[in-house]
């Protein structure tokens, strides 16, 4: 089996229930910017997806030369699942990179601003919201995790060392998912997909800790790359411990957890015949092909030509 290419992560696109709501949301707490004004989803392709025949509200966001969609599930949407954590199957963060975090920080706990206030995940030493500096064996970055208005999981990310700080660009820098087999998702994400493994490290210790809201995790991580260095990239999460569930697997596509990964693929027919799909190939207003799969988590990407 030969991969179809994909070129580029085009965007993440993001359930929300009260879309002015989020908008604010991701404008005054990340510093998103509008990319134009909202539209409604066209009825057939809406549809053809599942969301049903009906006026679906979107407003696209950017943030650097990174793209969000927020698609209006309306508050009748399965919500996000409650408890959860990274090590849940269902789990999908943004990281968003930043130059300086602590500047981050304090916007997005800005007091000035009528948006819904973020739900902390990692916590400092003295238990209160913090950034966390994992030690240099786990990538000395400096991050902070937290949830949006719906409870999706975003995270605040300042890479490592000093030097270079001022080029640092901001925008969407991966999206992080958890798998049950780090392995077996690679294997998907390089032979089906035709992402290249950039990196692999497995993070543990106290401070992986206070990041994830988790007592002892240790967690394999691997990086995986589209051929466009300007793409956010993909990473695996595989929680050796605590061990992965399986709470909130296969959301529906209406639920508020169902985050889309949309990517630009070299061939969607080939994609979709090494996935085995025999139908599910729909087309954009534009006239372009488009496949929904999910990968082997039940994770949803969908394949743009």
């Amino acid at each position: 089996m030969t991969s179809a290419l994909v070129t580029q992560i085009i965007r993440i696109s993001r359930n929300v229930v009260d879309l002015e709501r989020s908008t604010l949301f991701y404008r005054d707490r990340l510093g998103f910017q509008l990319s134009g004004g909202a539209f409604y989803m066209d009825r057939l392709f809406a549809a053809e997806l599942g969301l049903g025949a009906c006026n679906v509200k979107v407003q696209r966001l950017s943030l650097g030369n990174e793209e969000l969609e927020l698609v209006e599930a309306g508050p009748n949407a399965r919500p996000y699942p409650s408890p959860s954590t990274s090590v849940d199957l269902a789990f999908q963060h943004l990281a968003l990179r930043c130059a300086n975090i602590d500047t981050a920080f304090k916007r997005l706990y800005r007091e000035d601003s009528a948006s819904a206030r973020p739900t902390a995940i990692s916590r400092g030493m003295d238990s209160g919201p913090a950034p966390v500096r994992l030690p240099d064996s786990s990538g000395g970055v400096t991050a902070f995790k937290f949830r949006d208005p719906d409870g999706h999981p975003l995270e605040l990310l300042q890479p490592a060392g000093e030097c270079g700080r001022s080029e640092v660009r901001a925008g969407i820098d991966h999206t992080a998912i958890s798998v049950s087999s780090a392995s077996s998702s690679v294997v998907f994400y390089t032979t089906t997909l035709g992402l290249s493994l950039s990196a692999c490290q497995t993070n543990s210790g106290s401070e992986q800790g206070l990041l994830d809201a988790l007592d002892h995790p240790i967690v394999d991580v691997a990086s995986l790359q589209t051929t466009s260095e300007m793409s956010p990239h993909v990473e695996l999460l595989a929680y050796q411990h605590p061990v992965a569930s399986m709470t909130g697997l296969l959301a529906e596509i209406t639920d508020i957890a169902s985050d889309k990964i949309v990517i630009r693929c070299s061939d969607v027919g080939k994609l979709a015949a090494n996935l085995g799909i025999v139908a599910g190939l729909v087309r954009l207003t534009s006239g372009e092909p488009c496949l929904l799969f999910r990968d082997p988590d039940g994770h949803l990407l969908m394949a743009i030509e």
